[in-house]
């Protein structure tokens, strides 16, 4: 198994899920509805409102749509911040998922927000035989929408020596063409 790109996949993913929905309902995590539902609570009132940080089941909805290998990558660029440089990065991420089944992840409220545009949320990550590791994830609203934040996506692609182009210019690159 590969343990280490997994967690990155689910931790990425935990955290793509984050940055598409809108609301700030911060209750107890929901079962995960399908993946039309899914795009429905995207495509809902606030997806385009700063200051509304994604609600606590809504990334939990967009997190199936990422891993979902029936959902378009271009769709799922609109999830991550500079990521329409490298649309391909999905299909690792759902690779990592399906040969890692055991390997399970989690998105707990709150959505707390760190600034201008910004939020945070708490990740679960499980291995097999490993107690559970929560870990912050950073989103940000670009582009008239929430995406989750390349600060978060680099260092855990990079740590697992993935080259993306969407992480070579991280600093100084833009969101046009999204």
């Amino acid at each position: 198994m590969k343990f280490p790109k997994i967690v990155t996949a689910a931790l990425v993913a935990g955290a793509v899920a984050s940055v598409a929905a809108c609301g700030s309902d911060d209750s107890d995590v929901p079962e995960v509805p399908t993946v039309s539902s899914a795009t429905a609570a995207a495509t809902g009132d606030g997806v385009n409102d700063p200051d509304a940080p994604p609600s606590v089941a809504a990334l939990n909805q967009m997190l199936e749509e990422a891993l979902d290998p029936d959902v378009p990558n271009s769709e799922k660029t609109e999830l991550v911040e500079g990521s329409a440089a490298d649309p391909a990065i999905f299909d690792e991420l759902v690779s990592a998922k399906q040969d890692n089944p055991d390997v399970t992840y989690e998105i707990f409220p709150p959505v707390i927000p760190a600034g201008p545009n910004k939020a945070t949320v708490k990740v679960q990550v499980k291995l097999p035989d490993n107690p559970p590791t929560k870990l912050d994830a950073s989103i940000v609203y670009v582009d008239n929408r929430w995406k989750l934040s390349r600060d978060t996506v680099c260092p855990l692609i990079s740590a697992n020596n993935v080259a993306t182009p969407m992480c070579t210019d991280a600093a100084g690159a833009s969101e046009s063409g999204n």
